[in-house]
């Protein structure tokens, strides 16, 4: 049931925020051009999209397990809902943690090495990889792609730090 009234909520959320996007950004100014508008817009239908997907796969679990009650034994019901809202309030607290060192390191080492950092953390905190080539190879390969797609192909201004600037 949580799931159903998170996905909903963050239906609503991306509804509205779609909305405010529409009303107070610009578009592009020529034809065909990638405006202002695009990126947040996006990130506004994507959140539709999953949240809409969360919405129907909790709604089909619960159809599938009304249908089909669970076995008997194993561990206790109560012991894994509690180990699950430990886990998610460690993922929510990790990932927030994460945005907010994002913007510092952003305002500070600027968008390369903040990107670089960022993803090489939460591949070591988060996924718990410990393979140095995966996480080099991601780090380089994320923080390569976003800077060649949006600062030269887009040509959306990235941040440069205060402290270390590479442009």
């Amino acid at each position: 049931m949580r799931d159903v009234v998170t996905g909903t909520l963050l239906l609503v959320l991306a509804s509205v925020w779609m909305l405010i996007v529409w009303r107070t950004i610009p578009p592009g100014t020529g034809g065909g051009d990638v405006g202002p508008r695009a990126f947040p817009l996006l990130l506004g239908a994507l959140l539709a999209v999953f949240s809409l997907w969360l919405t129907i796969a909790a709604l089909r679990k619960r159809r599938d397990d009304a249908v089909t009650p669970g076995a008997e034994g194993g561990i206790n019901e109560a012991e894994a809902v509690g180990a699950n809202r430990a886990a998610g309030l460690v993922a929510a607290i990790l990932t927030v943690a994460h945005l907010l060192a994002y913007g510092f390191l952003m305002q500070r080492i600027g968008f390369v090495l903040a990107t670089l950092v960022t993803v090489a953390s939460i591949m070591l905190i988060c996924t718990n990889d410990r393979s140095p080539l995966r996480i080099g190879a991601m780090s380089v390969g994320i923080t390569f792609a976003c800077w060649l797609i949006f600062g030269k192909i887009l040509g959306v201004y990235l941040a440069t730090g205060s402290w270390i600037n590479l442009g």
